[in-house]
């Protein structure tokens, strides 16, 4: 397996010791691609919820040009709307 030099700061390097000591991990190395593995999935993840993100916003976009909207006059009736939709959600529900 290749090797990787890395320059920790001493609070980094606090940590990775913690790990190995507190016998979650066999070695700093253990701990450090566990750390990478995080990143990595973490990552993927955040591409999947932008992906997820973009999709939603075309649909939004798309609604828009093809006039699935509305326009209301005040805030108070976009309250008054979106407290009608929650009732008959909430009526379905039942």
């Amino acid at each position: 397996m290749p090797t990787s030099n890395v320059n920790l700061t001493s609070e980094l390097e606090q940590f990775v010791k913690t790990q190995v000591s507190s016998g979650q991990f066999n070695s700093a190395s253990e701990v450090h691609c566990a750390a990478l593995a995080a990143m990595s999935h973490q990552k993927e993840e955040r591409e999947i919820y932008l992906g997820r993100l973009r999709d939603e916003i075309d649909l939004g976009l798309n609604d828009l040009e093809t006039g699935r909207c509305a326009e209301f006059a005040s805030y108070q009736a976009l309250e008054m709307h979106l407290d009608s939709v929650l009732e008959k959600l909430d009526a379905m529900a039942s």
